[in-house]
């Protein structure tokens, strides 16, 4: 019996291009539900997210917000950080006032902000792009300079900003109309400097127009400036008590801190040193809201806004780097099962 050897390589070929092509479609559809699965566990972390807002349709709020102002990459770097690691310690929010000309990407100030924002906790608010009287400022230049400071937010963080916090609360008609204009929907000076009507967090002010800017201010201060660069404080138990007469009245309360309530000076003048008995007494107002059933929230929630975009939650999937080889194989299988294909039914032809 005579065999055909040229016919048991053919079918030695065919055998091989059918195992080869098996295994790179397998390669491929196991490709595929990688990243079906990244997208749903995504879309799970995406829908978790601001599940703790306060949406105004179960009562008042009794929440607090606290809103740190003159947050940057220039001054008091030390007393800053702790403020943000205690608030991240306790896994609790807080609304920070930016001022986005003196923020640099490259700072540990962005790095901690980034760190509290992807864990849910930091509002990111813009407190001008200069910290100067923006009521001093033409119509023109608080346009021009407010738009500059979101941009920049968008650019390092990834979102633009709702909540616009006037430097020294200052401010005139002018920046109301500007702030409608840009998207801004949260307005927060203190109630010296702010008489328009105050947002109520009673369940039924919250999901109105897009055109409605909200305004909720300042109520109390952890320390009182004085206007000669020193700073009164105030008892804790005095805080808690207009934080408890706010939230009777408005449905929230604003506590407005500042870095240098929180460091220490020397020759009359604040040093980059924390001062720990400030972080503690922080520590402990906090755990007295908490204990009164009082939520620290951010001036988005109390609203019931939605933050456009999150920089923690990952609406495109990152491949892997063994998904990534795996792809990268079964390309390259493509090519190689492509190339045999070919040369057989050349061979065959002739």
């Amino acid at each position: 019996m005579i065999v055909d050897k040229s016919n048991i390589k053919n079918v030695q070929i065919k055998t091989s291009v059918r195992l080869l092509t098996f295994f790179t479609i397998f390669l491929l559809l196991f490709n595929c539900g990688s990243y079906l699965v990244s997208i749903s566990a995504n879309a799970q972390v995406e829908n978790t997210v601001g599940s703790s807002t306060y949406l105004g349709t179960q009562g008042p709020c009794k929440c607090v917000v606290f809103r740190l102002d003159d947050v940057n990459s220039e001054y008091l770097t030390k007393v800053q950080l702790s403020i943000m690691d205690q608030f991240i310690l306790k896994n609790q929010s807080i609304s920070l006032g930016l001022i986005m000309h003196r923020i640099d990407p490259t700072s540990t100030i962005v790095e901690k902000i980034k760190e509290g924002k992807q864990k849910g906790l930091f509002e990111l608010d813009l407190h001008g792009w200069d910290h100067v009287d923006y009521a001093q400022l033409s119509q023109e230049e608080q346009f021009g300079t407010l738009q500059q400071a979101n941009d920049k937010m968008n650019t390092i963080f990834g979102q633009h900003s709702q909540v616009f916090i006037p430097p020294y609360n200052k401010f005139n008609g002018d920046t109301i109309g500007i702030l409608k204009s840009i998207g801004v929907r949260i307005f927060s000076a203190d109630t010296s400097t702010d008489k328009a009507p105050y947002f109520v967090a009673n369940g039924m002010d919250a999901g109105k127009s897009d055109l409605v800017l909200y305004h909720l201010p300042a109520m109390v201060s952890y320390k009182s400036d004085n206007g000669n660069g020193t700073w009164v404080k105030v008892p804790i138990k005095t805080i808690s008590s207009y934080v408890d007469s706010d939230i009777n009245k408005f449905g929230y309360a604003v506590i407005l801190l500042h870095p240098q309530n929180f460091a220490k000076m020397e020759n009359n003048a604040f040093v980059d040193t924390v001062d720990e008995n400030e972080i503690n007494d922080l520590s402990s107002l906090m755990d007295s809201i908490k204990s009164k059933n009082q939520h620290i929230t951010t001036f988005a929630n109390v609203v019931g806004l939605q933050i456009p975009t999150s920089s923690h939650v990952q609406l495109a999937p990152e491949f892997s780097g063994v998904v990534t080889i795996v792809l990268l194989v079964s390309i390259l299988l493509m090519i190689v099962f492509t190339t045999v294909k070919r040369n057989t039914l050349v061979k065959h032809r002739l």
